[in-house]
């Protein structure tokens, strides 16, 4: 599960709701084997995949899963995506999605401060893994989002106490193996442990931001 620690001046110090809800059972299709690369490798597949009539080898992610955000790892999040400025959910594009993922999701939490609990900026989950990016600003149709630590539905950027020292936050995408089947507007705290129980994989970068 992602540890991370967090807040912003919005009186953060309160104390979560246990998880409640049930998470939706895994529909396996039946399936077969074959090779994959011609070295032992085997894959499963539905049995009525198309792909199973290709005489060729089975297409793999190429290189590691991984996250592309607006800014360089460690560096200041750009301001357009904070409470400074237009307080817009940044363009995210990834890599490699693992093989078996049956959607992603994305989070943004404040892990910088350690006298409360994590401070959840965003939680989106239902991006479709053919998709490469999302959009700044955008919720693709059929995605849900978290009520997050401001008390709103979907994005807010990060908005630290004025004076206090660079926020460390990191954003996070997940690969899932299932659906999570739970409503738009679930507190952020709830949607996340679902998507970190389901993950079978996942991708980060850190950025900083002071006021």
């Amino acid at each position: 599960m992602l540890s991370v620690l967090g807040a912003c001046d919005t009186g953060d110090g309160k104390t979560l709701p246990e998880p409640t809800g049930t998470i939706a059972p895994v529909t396996v299709p039946p399936v077969t084997e074959l090779p994959l690369d011609g070295v032992g490798t085997l894959a499963s597949l539905p049995l009525e995949s198309p792909i199973l009539d290709s005489s060729g080898p089975l297409p793999a992610p190429s290189g590691p899963f991984s996250i592309v955000a607006p800014w360089t790892d460690g560096t200041p999040i750009d301001s357009i995506n904070t409470c400074n400025g237009a307080n817009v959910s940044p363009a995210v594009s990834w890599t490699a999605v693992p093989e078996g993922t049956v959607e992603l999701a994305i989070a943004l939490v404040d892990e910088s401060v350690d006298d409360g609990p994590p401070f959840i900026h965003w939680v989106l989950a239902g991006l479709s893994p053919a998709d490469i990016s999302l959009s700044e600003g955008s919720t693709p149709l059929g995605a849900i989002e978290g009520l997050n630590f401001f008390g709103n539905v979907g994005y807010d950027g990060p908005c630290p106490p004025p004076g206090d020292p660079a926020h460390t936050y990191r954003l996070t995408i997940f690969a899932l193996n299932q659906q999570i089947e739970l409503a738009d507007g679930t507190p952020a705290a709830d949607l996340l442990d679902f998507v970190q129980i389901v993950a079978i994989a996942s991708a980060d970068v850190t950025g900083t931001f002071e006021q």
